[in-house]
């Protein structure tokens, strides 16, 4: 009875340790599906966990963020023209992101960190440790330099890297953008792969939850700040070689820049001119990436893109507004390029020239007009690269729409001296463009200028030298547009040339033109990027010969 009078005492003084509350790690909803079903802790290697891959078992990849708003469209299959691009896609990054889509906006648009007119100050410098100063640096000195290079805008930058500076959601999203740029350049630099730490997630991610804050209000403010990371969020997937995420994130950012109206903007400009300010230039950066990417992108429509051009007797005031105007016109010449293409690969007949055309052509013969009229005036030294960049892309949408519609390949060898030019150009402004940048050192920019013209010459104009020229431009320096790289556009234009020039034999190149038969040319071409492992990818390129049926497929090495 003692005993038992005893052990009733004891028990509980030696089982108090089971009344502890057990310590439980937060539970991470990053990981992947295979870990998650295994109910085990997973690292969240990208694109494949290790724990699967040293198990041997299949990584079934990551899920979206929970609080991830999805398209307003069922999938952005936005598709380059000469390449399909898909959420695989890695065309020289093995990094692939948990992202946030801002696309279905009113819910996003309205979280953000709070903003007010009255932080517009600097004394809202937010402090930083010894590491995030060296990032912020790096931004500061590289990253910002070469976001909008061949149109640049001191303004723009200041604007921008205030704001990294004030504002935290911002500031992670440029430490994940600078610390991917820094990736970009380590890996190309020296010749290896890195594979890159988690970093640059850990900010991209803390900008989204500080985007996702509930406690923000809805503001012009808080839109500023959304579109900004939107803005940043666009140039860091394009680094990681996500381009279909980078394309919702531009989506989404003119989707909400066309959401705020005129009134609000007019509120704004009432009640506090600086936030009305900031907000038309960031929507500006915005709108001027979208229409860029409807130049090149096949089934991508700019949300300003416009039938009507301006009338014959206005006159540019800048150069900036010259190429804002070129930009519309190009990009209509390119929606009904990529549209022939597309039909020719699907073994369609595509349409005929049309009034259309014609009307684009006088557009085009009333630009170039009003622009020689705006360089008579005088044009600073530093637009050079502007100037001839302009007159590059002038050139070949005139080429391309004089030549358009089914059967007119071989005209394009009536063009040979309009090729020649525009090779000309294309040396002036990559000789620049390494002024620019300072040294030979890959670069990166979210603007659309050289890459791909390059492309369009080097598998149109079958001059062998200008060809050769081409390929010597595209390997001078590993430069990033956007979705285009140096890299892969040598690699399909060196297989183009191969195909083409194949009936000469290896032992003798082609001399001229006339010597690749129409049936031996190449009509319509695209390719997609095939990922093959970390960091290891491949080409699949899709094309068709003149005057013969059939579809081609090839996989190539990069």
């Amino acid at each position: 009875m003692m005993d038992d009078t005893k052990n009733k005492n004891t028990k509980p003084g030696n089982q108090a340790w089971r009344k502890k509350p057990r310590k439980f790690s937060s539970k991470s909803k990053l990981g992947c599906k295979t870990c998650k079903i295994r109910r085990i802790k997973c690292d969240q290697s990208r694109p494949s966990c290790v724990k699967c891959v040293s198990t041997g078992r299949t990584c079934d990849g990551y899920s979206e963020m929970p609080l991830a708003f999805r398209v307003e469209k069922p999938e952005v299959e936005s598709t380059h023209p000469h390449k399909e691009i898909n959420r695989a896609d890695s065309s020289d990054s093995c990094y692939s992101c948990t992202t946030i889509s801002a696309h279905e906006s009113e819910q996003w648009h309205s979280k953000s960190n709070g903003l007010t007119s009255q932080n517009l100050g600097s004394l809202m410098i937010l402090p930083v440790t010894g590491t995030q100063a060296d990032i912020m640096c790096f931004f500061q000195d590289i990253s910002i330099k070469h976001l909008n290079e061949y149109r640049p805008c001191e303004l723009w930058r200041q604007t921008l890297m205030f704001f990294a500076q004030t504002v935290p959601s911002v500031r992670h999203a440029a430490m994940a953008l600078a610390l991917m740029h820094q990736i970009y350049l380590d890996r190309h630099s020296n010749n290896q792969v890195y594979l890159p730490d988690k970093a640059p997630l850990l900010h991209y991610n803390r900008a989204i939850q500080l985007l996702l804050n509930p406690e923000a209000g809805d503001s012009a403010e808080t839109r500023v700040v959304t579109l900004l990371v939107c803005y940043l969020f666009t140039c860091f997937d394009h680094l990681a070689g996500d381009n279909v995420q980078a394309l919702k994130h531009l989506r989404g950012g003119v989707a909400l820049s066309h959401n705020i109206d005129s009134a609000t903007l007019n509120s704004c400009h009432n009640q506090s001119p600086g936030v009305h300010a900031i907000i038309c230039q960031v929507a500006k950066q915005i709108r001027r990436l979208d229409m860029q990417a409807g130049m090149f992108l096949v089934d991508w429509t700019p949300a300003n893109i416009q039938d009507t051009f301006m009338p014959f007797d206005s006159t540019f005031q800048s150069l900036d507004q010259a190429a804002d105007h070129l930009q519309v016109l190009v990009a209509q010449v390119m929606r009904m390029r990529n549209t022939d293409q597309q039909m020719s690969l699907m073994g369609t007949m595509p349409p005929l020239h049309s009034a259309h055309n014609d009307n684009i052509l006088r557009q085009l013969e009333t630009w170039l007009g009003l622009f020689e009229n705006l360089l008579q005036q005088g044009s600073p030294s530093e637009s050079d690269l502007l100037v001839s960049l302009l007159r590059l892309q002038h050139t070949i949408a005139w080429i391309l729409l004089n030549d358009y519609g089914p059967g007119r390949e071989m005209e394009y060898d009536n063009l040979l001296p309009l090729f020649q030019q525009c090779v000309a150009l294309a040396g002036e402004v990559s000789a620049a463009h390494q002024r620019y940048s300072g040294s030979s050192k890959p670069t990166f920019t979210p603007e659309i200028g050289l890459i791909p013209i390059l492309y369009i010459i080097g598998v149109k104009c079958r001059h062998p030298t200008v060809r050769r020229e081409v390929l010597s431009i595209l390997r001078w320096q590993v430069i990033r547009e956007g979705a285009w790289d140096s890299i892969t556009t040598a690699r399909v234009v060196q297989r183009v040339i191969e195909i083409e020039e194949a009936a000469a034999g290896e032992e003798h190149m082609v001399q001229c033109m006339e010597q690749i038969p129409i049936w031996q040319r190449v009509e319509a071409l695209s390719y997609t990027h095939i990922p093959r492992g970390p960091c290891e990818t491949g080409l699949e390129i899709t094309y068709t010969f003149c005057a013969q049926e059939g579809i081609h497929l090839e996989l190539l090495t990069i």
